[in-house]
């Protein structure tokens, strides 16, 4: 296991969905040994861990519907989003801006990590799982 995907809580899932990954992370995909991974939005609605990348708050709220859709429980969704002072990549979210349609769906922020020097990653979890193992 690569040392972001621990930090991410990849534990013992087999089947991850990675959305949007721009070709710099492409490295990170392929340590990922034994894992199957999807890339379809559609595969949100049956998984329980998903990294999406966006860079712009509609592509948050397409997801989001899809997200909703969920009824595993206690899912791992990250999003992963281009920091503001990023030379690479152009964004409309920030850590506290452009989340707004995985809120109204009873999600809500609880870490954050950096996946590289353009990308810091947003932990998501539903409401009623924060503050329980």
């Amino acid at each position: 296991m690569s040392p972001l995907f621990s930090k991410l809580n990849l534990t013992k899932q087999q089947r991850i969905v990675v959305l949007n990954a721009p070709p710099s992370f492409q490295s990170e995909l392929a340590n990922l040994a034994g894992i199957e991974i999807l890339t379809q939005r559609s595969a949100l609605k049956s998984i329980d861990f998903a990294l999406i990348f966006v860079t712009q708050q509609s592509q948050v709220e397409q997801t989001s519907a899809t997200l909703g859709a969920n009824d595993l429980g206690d899912v791992i969704v990250w999003f992963a989003y281009p920091k503001g002072t990023s030379k690479n990549f152009k964004s409309d979210l920030s850590r506290d801006q452009g989340w707004e349609a995985l809120k109204a769906l009873g999600f809500d922020t609880v870490r954050q990590v950096a996946i590289d020097e353009d990308w810091p990653a947003l932990r998501f979890r539903r409401i009623e799982f924060i503050g329980k193992r």
